[in-house]
């Protein structure tokens, strides 16, 4: 994917052609990247991405036409108990998307097996009584070793800086992975790189992505590599080299995984979807009032703390083209706009400075309301790290026409449950076209919204994936416990 680009950079550092004796320096090097950022997704992201969406998504057909959908969680006709299990997790407060899941998951789970939680040395203290299990820090944990060996255990692990213990506890011992993103790039680099064991991060790049790991960790090392070479260089397998079994969210990556580790159960279990905060007939003019939207105006929602990825410039640019050809509108971000991003100045320039709101961070309760009391929610990704969106999940179950690229996750829902748009980086043509559509069409929205809760509904109810959670642990404690042959 990156060879000429990288032949283009390759022929830049260490020489300028206009004095062929001057070295470039970093600095330089830098901004040749940032140039080119845009350009090399756009040239060799976004084809070799709609190649690998077409064929995921017919292998998907195949599959689900095939078994009756049975690659989703179906009910269960009988209940597992996992037994007893040691889970090591973020919970709440600390901020995580992860941490949500578990704290949503962990009253259905507790009827199911017995669990004490492990969180960080210096983590932000949970309320125990919420989760229905007890809590524990790591080394409070560990202190028992006779307990702690005896018990299985279970990683949750995803792309952040606050899975670091969970990533050494699980290249340490063996247990159950719940992988949340097939990219860990970024979580390596922080517990390798950014310590001073450039050793060990070149050793796994080479190990699993040959000379082209090699070369990007080289550029990570000297902090020239943007996320286009992040996502190039995943670094998964590493974290999975003690893994008794992996559960994932998507099939892409449970197709990626069984593919990796054939001897070993790989196992899809979809997020799980559970209202925020109960459903309230409350009057809709007066929800939108408290929370600042106007009563009559067509919302658009983009949810969570806004980043490149996201696309938020292409939404802003989208809606500034088409906002005299569609009813009176207000984009809502619900969630933090980083002031590097330069969205703001976008939205001025793109004639949306009185149509644009953002809210910052808001609890649970509040970032719900704003879903139920969006028209449009905009969920966009790329490139991604293969995560599965929590946020899209519960915008669809909600009844909320989604908007998104049409590849990775977002071919895990059948046609009809949302809106797909082409992967585009340069252009937001097609964006502008699905928005303007939506916008004008309310019947289309209503269609959309309620075939998306429709299958939310049926295939990502919390207590249907706490069954297969059960069952999936209960496997592995049994293959643990049985004599090696």
């Amino acid at each position: 994917m990156f060879k000429k680009f990288f032949e283009k950079i390759g022929t830049l550092i260490g020489r300028d052609p206009n004095a062929q004796n001057r070295s470039f320096s970093l600095q330089e090097v830098q901004r040749i990247l940032d140039q080119h950022h845009a350009a090399l997704l756009e040239l060799y992201g976004v084809p070799i991405e709609e190649l690998r969406a077409r064929l995921l998504r017919h292998r998907i057909l195949d599959d689900t036409s095939s078994a009756g959908n049975s690659l989703s969680n179906s009910p269960a006709n009988e209940r597992a108990f996992g037994g007893d299990w040691a889970i090591f997790t973020p919970l709440p407060p600390t901020t995580s998307g992860i941490s949500d899941y578990a704290a949503e998951l962990a009253p259905s789970l507790a009827s199911r097996l017995n669990a004490t939680y492990i969180i960080a040395d210096d983590a932000p203290a949970p309320d125990p009584n919420l989760f229905g299990f007890a809590v524990q820090r790591l080394s409070e944990w560990k202190s028992n070793q006779e307990r702690d060996r005896a018990t299985p255990r279970l990683y949750h692990l995803g792309n952040s800086s606050i899975h670091d213990y969970i990533l050494q506890e699980a290249m340490q011992q063996p247990g159950v992975v719940v992988l949340h993103d097939r990219v860990l790039h970024h979580l390596f680099e922080q517990t390798t790189l950014r310590r001073g064991d450039s050793h060990t991060f070149k050793k796994f790049a080479l190990e699993h992505h040959g000379p082209l790991g090699a070369m990007i960790a080289d550029l990570a090392e000297r902090e020239l590599s943007g996320d286009a070479f992040r996502f190039g260089l995943p670094l998964s397998a590493p974290a999975l080299q003690n893994a008794t079994a992996v559960i994932v969210h998507s099939f892409e990556a449970m197709y990626q995984f069984r593919d990796l580790l054939p001897d070993i159960l790989v196992q899809r279990i979809p997020l799980q979807y559970s209202r925020a905060t109960p459903l309230t007939e409350m009057n809709a003019s007066e929800v939108r009032k408290r929370l600042g939207m106007h009563p009559d105006r067509l919302i658009f929602v983009a949810l969570g703390l806004a980043t490149v990825q996201k696309r938020l410039d292409s939404l802003i640019s989208a809606l500034g083209a088409i906002q005299d050809q569609i009813p009176p509108f207000e984009l809502w971000v619900v969630g933090e706009l980083p002031d590097s991003l330069g969205l703001r100045e976008l939205a001025i320039e793109s004639g949306l400075a009185n149509h644009m709101h953002v809210t910052g961070r808001v609890d649970m309760d509040t970032f719900q309301a704003f879903i139920d009391h969006s028209d449009v929610v905009v969920n966009l990704r790329f490139p991604s790290a293969g995560e599965s969106s929590a946020t899209l999940i519960r915008a669809m179950g909600a009844g909320k026409p989604c908007v998104v690229f049409d590849y990775g996750t977002a071919l895990d829902y059948p046609d009809g449950t949302l809106v797909r748009i082409p992967l585009e980086v340069s252009s937001h043509t097609g964006l502008a076209n699905s928005l303007r559509e939506l916008a004008c069409d309310e019947n289309a929205r209503r269609q959309t919204g309620a075939a998306a809760a429709e299958y939310i509904a049926r295939w990502h109810e919390v207590d249907q994936c706490a069954d297969s959670y059960a069952k999936v642990m209960l496997a592995a404690a049994n293959e643990r416990d049985e004599p090696s042959r």
